[in-house]
């Protein structure tokens, strides 16, 4: 009788759990509920940096450059540095080395387009368009040359396109893609993007199946 009791109550708990998370898995995908002259300031936020068009990417020194790396205020972890501060030689200290992210986003991807109200410059005609926001700055804060940065998309399969064109701004970079040399599709899944740099790169993944818009994979 106690365990028919407590499975019935666990039951109960679980049925209140999920009611309480559905609103929230509704509201999750609120730019296929709403029309875009109704979302909220948060609601562009969210679609702007944590959504399927929006996604974090840290950035990993490249080999050779993880001392000082980027940014001179990062600290110097070489052993006669550590030595030179006075630092512990107890076994199991570790330095700790602070790790940068950005946001890479998917910025042909209409519902991007309908909440910041963006103009994809002209030149990107036809191509898939991914920014990368506040882009580090090279050793002694300069920007890094566009010219030393390689951007490629690539599937599973491992078909890949590179970046056709480049364009630096003031907070975002702009990275083109042809549609025509790599058409997608949901059934692609998951898109790789990948930046090198002379002294970092990044990564993240798009989601093609979450990157639906009224009904249509919006890229």
């Amino acid at each position: 009788m106690a365990d028919r009791r407590r499975t019935r109550r666990e039951f109960i708990v679980a049925g209140i759990c999920f009611c309480a998370a559905e609103p929230l898995l509704h509201a999750s995908d609120f730019w296929n509920k709403k029309d875009s002259s109704a979302w909220s300031t948060d609601e562009i936020m969210q679609l702007a940096t944590k959504s399927p068009w929006a996604r974090d990417a840290r950035v990993l020194p490249r080999p050779g450059r993880d001392r000082g790396g980027m940014d001179k205020s990062m600290p110097d972890l070489s052993e006669s540095a550590q030595q030179g501060r006075g630092a512990s030689k107890r076994p199991g200290d570790v330095a700790v080395v602070p790790v940068e992210e950005v946001t890479v986003i998917w910025a042909s991807g209409q519902p991007i387009v309908d909440a910041l109200k963006t103009r994809i410059p002209a030149e990107f005609a036809n191509h898939y368009v991914i920014g990368v926001n506040d882009l580090p700055m090279s050793e002694g804060g300069r920007k890094v040359d566009p010219d030393s940065m390689t951007a490629t998309l690539q599937l599973h399969s491992g078909r890949s396109v590179g970046a056709g064109s480049i364009l630096p701004g003031k907070a975002t970079t702009l990275f083109g893609f042809s549609k025509e040399l790599f058409p997608l599709s949901v059934a692609d899944k998951e898109v790789l993007f990948a930046l090198e740099a002379n002294q970092y790169t990044i990564k993240t993944y798009f989601n093609l199946r979450e990157m639906t818009y009224r009904g249509k994979l919006a890229l």
